[in-house]
């Protein structure tokens, strides 16, 4: 129990602060969000409070009643984003909800949670990730949540950046969601930047009966003795040129240790029952696939030459190191999805 303890604070220390309190822009500004992160000045041996694993649970919450799934919620209207909060243990959070144009109803719709780096937001994230776009062609749902705390991010179950559960805000709101729109549970996905990266891989993890792939981009996660559910798709995104995450593995911030995108695949693919040699393939002229044979799940990290703490194909934040255009991370992660389902 002690060993699984200090592998969910270690995940916790890089999750809240890996960032490099990552990927925020200013409304199309090259600007990214640097600050000193709460949670660093903890004891890194403190002893984490007591944590369980258990599927998802059911916190204190306000929560609407079911509907009727024939028609979109009052307020709700397919091709326009519109702003939702839920109360949370006494939170009041927010999420960005996007329905596909041209639908009377989203009943039956898979679902894209979409989560921000630190210290930027859900309509940055929204826009930086270019999501809408395949939402509305491809019909699924997109949700970009709003993280919390100064800087704005995403808290994992040990290490607190605020005050608030986000597991359990993520389990309140897919219950609103399959509440009120029914859509398919068994295609429910997971994406995000940076330190939303890093939540993804949690949720992959301990929300696998909910969850069925993720896609972390510049900030994949694993730890060997964190108590995960079923074999996971994961498609993961990381440049080699990252300056805040290194791929290749080492300190971020001088700090904390991080083991490198390759490695914590290779966790993934272990996981997964791959076999343990990797592929590497080139898709472009500087872009790699790394995939691994004998999977129970695919298991694929695509590799960028050169690519910065970046979303492939997205507008380029020079703050954040090159972006390539030689693909687009959200055309692959959706293609990624579309193919894989909960069992």
């Amino acid at each position: 129990m002690t060993r699984v303890l200090n592998a969910i604070l270690a995940l916790a220390l890089l999750a809240a602060s890996a960032a490099a309190i990552a990927c925020s822009r200013n409304g199309g500004a090259d600007a990214e969000y640097h600050a000193t992160v709460p949670g660093l000045t903890r004891e890194a041996t403190a002893t984490p409070p007591p944590a369980t694993v258990a599927p998802s649970p059911s916190p204190t919450a306000t929560q609407p009643a079911p509907g009727e799934c024939g028609a979109l919620p009052s307020g709700v209207r397919a091709g326009v984003t519109v702003v939702r909060t839920l109360t949370v243990d006494g939170v009041e959070r927010s999420y960005r909800l996007h329905i596909p144009a041209g639908v009377e109803t989203a009943a039956g719709l898979p679902v894209v949670l979409n989560f921000h780096g630190l210290g930027s937001s859900a309509a940055e994230q929204e826009a930086y990730s270019g999501l809408i776009p395949l939402s509305d062609r491809e019909k699924f749902i997109l949700i970009t949540p709003d993280g919390t705390g100064s800087p704005r991010g995403w808290a994992i179950l040990a290490l607190n950046n605020s005050p608030a559960d986000d597991v359990a805000f993520v389990d309140l709101l897919l219950d609103t969601i399959e509440a009120e729109l029914c859509p398919d549970l068994a295609r429910v996905y997971s994406t995000g930047m940076s330190n939303g990266a890093f939540f993804s891989s949690l949720l992959g993890c301990i929300r696998s009966d909910r969850i069925a792939a993720i896609a972390p981009v510049a900030g994949v996660a694993w730890s060997d003795d964190l108590p995960c559910g079923r074999p996971m798709p994961i498609i993961a995104f990381h440049g080699f040129a990252d300056g805040t995450v290194p791929f290749a593995g080492g300190e971020i911030f001088g700090v904390i240790p991080y083991a490198g995108a390759e490695k914590n695949v290779d966790g993934w693919a272990r996981h997964n029952g791959c076999e343990p040699d990797s592929n590497w393939s080139k898709l472009t002229e500087h872009v790699y696939r790394v995939t691994y044979a004998g999977c129970e799940a695919p298991t694929e990290l695509i590799a960028i030459d050169g690519g910065g703490h970046t979303w492939p194909g997205a507008i380029p934040v020079p703050r954040l190191g090159p972006t390539t255009d030689e693909i687009s991370a959200a055309e692959m992660i959706w293609a990624f999805f579309a193919d894989t389902s909960i069992p």
